[in-house]
């Protein structure tokens, strides 16, 4: 799998934590993914106009998605502020690429757990 993450992801610890999730992402380790998370875990996502709550429901959510591994991974912005992130890429599959914009809120700005995940993507069918 290629991976491109920004250079400066290695200077800020929190941004570190996100370019490791996004790897984890595109890598459908739900595992991995699920242990960025606080058990109170809130996930939003705008397009589908769902929230997914708790751990568990987000971890069956992830499961049940059946996720398969991306062949690339683009991560072109991520910034940190105390307790928020943001991220911005692109997952690159066989048949289509996906678009985010994902912000996070951890549950204080020392903390290495997520609590609330705002999704919004778009898919788009690869032409051929």
């Amino acid at each position: 799998m290629k991976i491109e993450i920004p250079k400066d992801c290695g200077n800020a610890p929190k941004k570190e934590i996100i370019a490791e999730l996004n790897i984890a992402w595109a890598k459908a380790d739900v595992i991995a993914i699920t242990d960025f998370f606080h058990p109170e875990i809130e996930w939003e996502m705008v397009d589908e106009h769902n929230t997914i709550k708790g751990i568990s429901q987000v971890t069956r959510f992830l499961e049940n998605m059946k996720a398969a591994p991306a062949l690339a991974l683009h991560l072109q912005t991520v910034i940190t502020h105390g307790k928020y992130a943001a991220a911005r890429g692109t997952l690159q599959f066989n048949d289509q690429e996906v678009r985010f914009h994902d912000f996070y809120e951890f549950s204080s700005a020392g903390s290495k757990k997520i609590t609330k995940i705002t999704s919004m993507a778009k898919a788009f069918q690869k032409q051929k």
